[in-house]
């Protein structure tokens, strides 16, 4: 298999392992990545377009599937924030101790 074909199912692995919520094991996929795209060739052969595109196409859309979750993760932090904040106010009114 060719760099360029391996990183085009390396974006497809990254996909899955963000659809399954496995994020610890893409430090070790962007470590693949790096080794992959350090050995392409330069410069690139024809062959090594459609792979190429395809896989930026795949991690385009992963990166916006991220960026969802991201912003979903912060709604629920900052919905935690509003919630501490009224279980202390509870917490003066009864005097309990922290």
């Amino acid at each position: 298999m060719s760099a360029w074909e391996a990183l085009e199912a390396l974006a497809a692995e990254e996909a899955q392992l963000v659809a399954d919520e496995r994020f610890g094991d893409l430090a070790d996929l962007n470590r693949r990545r790096a080794a992959l795209i350090a050995a392409l060739p330069t410069p690139l052969p024809a062959a090594a377009v459609a792979p190429l595109r395809n896989a930026l196409g795949t991690q385009r859309t992963t990166a916006t599937v991220l960026q969802a979750r991201r912003d979903a993760i912060g709604t629920e932090l900052a919905r935690l924030r509003r919630g501490r904040t009224g279980v202390q106010g509870y917490a003066r009114t009864f005097e309990v101790q922290r």
